[in-house]
This record gives structure tokens, sequence and C-alpha cells, in this order.
């Protein structure tokens, strides 16, 4: 393309008017032009890819929609929306990410109109849910609800995701994603650890709410845990950080090799020091200076499942799990009748592709968790069940070598036939390709998709097994290490079993299983 063609389509990028780009695919479409990859990136800046099979097969009348969650909320009005869309455009299939956005399949091009039509009417949108720009900001599913959280820092979310948005011409052309984090949750549910950059909130010796900075986190083929700056910053001073910190990206970001086209290269690239000097420059102030990393809360009990009192009087909120984020488009309709029914709030998603309802009487809780449990989402879950996560896998994802989401429910399934009785608080993520979306690198147990031989000799869908991961701060953070061990899928639960079996006959001396994956040494 033209310097000329590119400038155009950066223009229509921020031209606020998905419908030019969409009313342009269309006609294409019908004329049976192959998408080109300049609407294809457009397309992603609305939240859309095109399914896209792992054999390289492109689906041209489907695409993936992804939809932006501000601070992870969703109120009674956009969850009907959100159900309407699931069951009459998206076949029923409804995923929830692990950052706290929504995903609906077998999107047409045809019914987008109608889709955006639905989602402005109650202030949602896909723009800048995906693309080469600043992503959706993770944060607490439960802030201002959470009467042990340090601070609600939503409006700061807010804040940022509106200044973002309303300078998106400054903002459109990164050399690829940028990844915020801010949190004022006392369980560190926003995972700071692997975001570009973070502000964690805390209380200092005085009572004094500030904020951790920390750089250069990421998960994908290279993978690091985030950087303290040791730096503190005010809750007044985020936006401002995050916003520089974004302009240094994209003004000096690799875009000569797509691979090295992270915040943490560039950090990497310049040193720490560098790069903090870089945002001191450009903000006009020195940061306050903080040696001391607060204390973090382990990667397995960054939840809030079950019966919770809210902060709000006479209110509660309640947790509950999905089987690997994926949430059936007729379940996900009954999840919004049951709110309206009992006049709630609104419900919250959560970075491990579960979901808060919140703003519940105290006096409905038990009986509304109990419907939602009877639909196949427990406030009570197993381990399995509560923290195995799972990415998008071949079914539409180009780079995917196995199956992973309706296969990582049966695995659920299966684990908690058989091992009724498990009680370890334990992460697990499978993953259908090195990509490792569903974030295998920090759980537990970690599945990476690949081939492998069976028995018979023959090249089957397999994993590659890596073990151990944790996230906990600076120093506590650890990758899953690789074991050398695949297996076919078919044995997966079986491999799975016999950890389990062998931490019960001997733990090698470790108090948990957690830390006994982190020791044992299996026969390759």
């Amino acid at each position: 393309m033209s310097k000329k063609e590119l400038s155009e389509l950066e223009k229509l990028k921020a031209s606020r008017n998905p419908l030019r780009v969409i009313d342009d695919v269309y006609k294409e479409a019908l004329e049976g032009i192959p998408l080109s990859d300049d609407y294809i990136g457009l397309l992603k800046w609305y939240g859309m890819y095109p399914h896209i099979n792992s054999k390289g097969l492109e689906e041209k009348k489907y695409f993936m929609k992804r939809i932006k969650i501000v601070d992870a909320k969703i109120n009674l009005k956009q969850l009907e929306v959100l159900a309407k869309i699931g069951q009459k455009y998206a076949k029923g299939l409804v995923d929830f990410t692990n950052r706290q956005n929504i995903q609906f399949h077998y999107i047409e091009i045809k019914d987008i109109p109608k889709i955006l039509e639905l989602l402005e009417s109650v202030g949602l949108t896909s723009r800048m849910a995906s693309g080469d720009g600043p992503r959706p900001i993770m944060t607490s599913p439960i802030g201002g609800i959470d009467p042990e959280e340090i601070i609600d820092a939503s409006y700061l979310v807010k804040e940022l995701d509106s200044y973002f948005d309303k300078n998106d011409d400054r903002f459109c052309n990164f050399s690829r994603k940028y990844k915020v984090g801010i949190s004022g949750c006392g369980k560190h549910t926003a995972n700071h650890e692997v975001q570009d950059i973070a502000f964690t909130a805390f209380k200092d010796e005085n009572g004094e709410i500030l904020f951790d900075l920390t750089l250069a986190g990421g998960l994908s083929k290279s993978k690091q845990i985030a950087y303290r700056a040791k730096k503190y910053v005010e809750a007044c001073q985020i936006k401002d950080v995050a916003v520089v910190c974004a302009e240094i990206f994209r003004d000096h970001g690799n875009r000569d090799n797509r691979n090295k086209a992270r915040v943490r290269h560039l950090v990497n690239e310049w040193g720490l020091e560098e790069f903090i000097k870089e945002i001191e420059n450009r903000l006009g102030y020195r940061l306050k200076d903080g040696l001391i990393e607060p204390k973090i809360t382990p990667f397995e009990n960054r939840n809030h499942f079950g019966i919770n009192k809210a902060k709000q009087e006479g209110e509660s909120f309640i947790g509950f799990a999905t089987n690997s984020g994926r949430v059936a488009g007729e379940d996900f309709k009954q999840i919004s009748d049951i709110c309206n029914k009992y006049h709630v709030k609104g419900i919250a998603l959560t970075p491990t592709q579960n979901f808060i309802i919140y703003g519940v009487r105290d006096e409905y809780a038990l009986t509304l968790a109990d419907e939602i449990k009877a639909l196949g989402y427990p406030y009570s879950p197993s381990p399995f069940r509560a923290r195995l996560q799972s990415c998008t896998g071949k079914e539409f994802c180009k780079f995917g070598i196995t199956e992973t989401k309706e296969y990582a429910k049966v695995v659920v399934r299966e684990l908690e036939k058989k091992f009724p009785d498990f009680n370890e608080n334990i992460t697990m993520a499978i993953s259908g390709c090195g990509n490792a979306c569903s974030h295998p690198q920090i759980s537990d147990i970690g599945f990476i998709g690949t081939k492998v031989r069976d028995k018979e000799g023959n090249r089957v869908e397999g994993y590659d097994v890596i073990l151990g991961g944790q996230l906990q701060g600076e120093k506590e953070s650890r990758f899953a290490h690789k074991t050398g061990v695949k297996v076919t899928a078919n044995n997966l639960v079986d491999f799975v079993g016999e950890l389990i079996n062998s931490y019960s006959s001997d733990n090698l001396g470790q108090t948990s299983f957690k830390e006994y994956l982190n020791v044992i040494e299996l026969p390759k």
C-alpha cells in the first residue's frame, strides 16, 4: 500500500465509524474478494477476527467479535443485550476471556450493524477491544463492592480508558498491543506481574494509599515477570504515568520485528533505569522512590467464590465458576433472567474466566446462588473447575494445534468424578499452541498443544507438560518448568490422576500439592 492509502486507513480506524469499514468488507465478501491484511487489521480494531482454523482455511463468512468490558462490570441492561447477541447472532457460543471481556463466535458481517446498534444502546463497544493499541484494562472485578479492598480503583480505570478512547488518533497505531492493570484489590486479582504496566494499591506504614509500579511483564513465547520500578505512584498520577509509557512504546516500540514488539523488549533493550528516566522526563517530575514491595497474594488464592458480604449494607456478592470460560448462549440468557428476577446490580468478569454476581440482597443470596448452580455454575467449585483455563484452540484459531474449550470441559468433569475429595487449591491451563493464551506458564499444571506419537506410532493431538508456575510478586513468581514429558490428549486425565496419586503416596517432604509439582521429576 502507498503511504497515502495507509494514512487513509489510519484515519478510518480512528473515525469512530466502524460501519464504513464493515460496508467495504461486506461488499468485497459478496464479490468473493479475499480479505486483505489491511482490512483484517481494521476489523481487529473493532474487536473482530475472521474465523481461521488450524489448517489455514478461512471461514470468510464468520468472525469472532470481542466486546470491551470497562472495569469488568456488566449491568443488567447490558447483560440482556449481550445475552440476546449470544443467542441470536453467535450460535449460542459465548466465551469469558482472561482479560475480563466477552467473545462471541460465528458472527456474520451482515449482522454487524444491528449488533453495533444493540451495543451502543447500552453503552458498550468493541472498539479497542483488540488490535495494536491499548487493550481493555485489567482490574478488580469487585471494585467498590469488596469490604476488604484497599481502594476502589474503578474510577481510575474508567478515567484512563476514556482518555485512550477520546485520544484514539494518538494511540491507534502501536507496534503491538499495550496491556495495563490497575487494581485496589486486596487479593491482587489484576495479575500485575504479567502486564506491560501495572499499578497495585497498598497502604504504607503511615496508612497512605499508594500504588506500586511494575513494568515489562508478559506471557506468550517471550514471557517475563514484570520488574518492580521501585517507584510508588499516587492515584492522581496513574493516568499520566500510563499515558507517557504508552507514548514511549508507540514512539520507540520495535516495528521491524513483531516478535520483539512488546514493552518488555523495549525495557530490556534500554534498561529499566533508562526507561523509568524517560517516563519521568515526559512527566516533568520524579516519582516517589519505593524500595519495599507490598505483600502480594499467591496466584491460587486470587478468587472470590461463594457468598460474600458486600461493602453495601444488606447486600452480598457471589462468585461462580464456569467450565473453562465457555457459557452456552441459553445459559447466558437464563443467568440474565435470574439476575433480573432478583433485581441484582450486575455481573463482573474475573481474570480466571469466571464471574461474580453483585448487588444481591442478602435475603436472596442463597436462593439465587442455588439457581445459578443448578445451571451448572457452582459457587463452591472443585479445584479443577475453579482454576482451569483454556484458550480458543484449533476450533477457531489458525495457530491452534489441539482442541481446547470443549475438550477442557470433559477434562474437568472427569477429574471431578475421579477425585471428588481432592481439595488442594491449584491452577491448571490447557493451551492449543505455544502462544499459550490460557496462561499455562503461570499455572501449577500447564498443557501446551502439540502433535505426539501414540502407542501405534500415529501422530495425534497431545500436549507438552510444564509444571510449577506461580504468581506472587517480583520475588516469588516463577514460570512453570519444562518436564520433557508429552502426553496424548486421551491420556491427559490419567496423567493428572497419576500426579495426584503419587503425591498422596509420597509428598517428597512438601506441604502442598503445588509445591510438590515444583520439585517432582517425571520419567520421560
